[in-house]
């Protein structure tokens, strides 16, 4: 007899587990823009049943179930209500390119294999929109505008976030940079307008500040000195980015300001300290990752 109440007890615990775990993610929303120009609301999940309100273009909703049929679960007017889900855009349906170089790929470092791919910032947004990553180790803006109508424009995106200029700014043996300044503001004025032509939101990124001293260890730092050091350097080719955005009017995350604000200023030890940059000195960490995941994730969520 005992063993009976144990057992049933047992199995009592394991149903009402199982019913409040299928509750708790019942009730989790996903968020929801209208993209129709008018949308009726009713009180079921039928093109037949009583209208009990409207909503207009662009009204952010939350959604919290799917009936048969193509409809959406909502809340309207403190009760449960019905929408067509042909006429919403969810977040996991918002197509996010994310497009630049080995800080956008989230390149795996050859002395920092501890960078799982769970960790990169990318695949991170990727848990709540259907993200597309166009990052490749290595590439300037001039190799993304040769790859920008195969790798951005036909993956029919919704966002792009552009990231782009450390390799950029590298200074050859010549004394010239990989690519002018001139040429980076021109190829990244080219992303914005054709983008914003195609009515693709935007999102300009700087670039993660420099270690210095780790950089130099690639790059001769001879090179570097008329322009108070590579950080310098390489936050110019930032302050195109920062300009660019401004007069094209969209929007801005400014890693390399935000790096060194969470890092306490802009030297090597405090960056070294803060753990935001690896060992090669320009590559990110998981925890420098998971910042610009939280700077993006936040920007695209408003």
């Amino acid at each position: 007899m005992k063993k009976y109440h144990v057992l049933a007890a047992v199995l009592l615990f394991f149903t009402l587990a199982a019913v409040f775990s299928n509750t708790a993610k019942a009730a989790e929303p996903m968020p929801a823009k209208v993209i129709a120009s008018s949308l009726s609301v009713r009180e079921n999940a039928s093109p037949r049943a009583k209208v009990i309100g409207s909503l207009s273009r662009y009204t952010a909703l939350s959604v919290y179930g799917q009936a048969p049929g193509g409809w959406s679960e909502i809340r309207f007017q403190n009760r449960r209500a019905y929408v067509p889900s042909s006429q919403l855009k969810t977040a996991k349906s918002t197509i996010v390119v994310t497009f630049g170089d080995s800080n956008t790929q989230g390149t795996n470092w050859k002395q920092n294999p501890s960078y799982p791919q769970a960790a990169k910032w990318a695949v991170k947004l990727g848990q709540t929109y259907t993200v597309v990553n166009s990052g490749i180790g290595g590439d300037t803006s001039v190799m993304g505008r040769d790859r920008f109508q195969q790798d951005v424009l036909n993956k029919r995106p919704d966002v792009v976030t552009i990231m782009f200029g450390t390799n950029d700014a590298v200074i050859r043996s010549n004394g010239q940079a990989r690519v002018s300044k001139a040429k980076f503001e021109q190829n990244i004025r080219y992303f914005t307008d054709t983008l914003k032509a195609k009515k693709i939101r935007v999102v300009l990124m700087t670039t993660p500040p420099v270690v210095q001293g780790v950089f130099y260890k690639r790059y001769d730092e001879k090179l570097y000195q008329k322009y108070s050091g590579a950080r310098q350097w390489n936050d110019s080719y930032n302050a195109i980015i920062r300009k660019v955005a401004k007069e094209e009017r969209v929007t801005l995350i400014d890693n390399y300001q935000n790096m060194n604000l969470a890092a306490g200023g802009a030297t090597d030890q405090k960056l070294i300290l803060s753990g935001l940059i690896d060992s090669s000195g320009t590559h990110l960490t998981p925890k420098g990752a998971d910042m610009i995941y939280q700077s993006v994730n936040r920007v695209l969520s408003r």
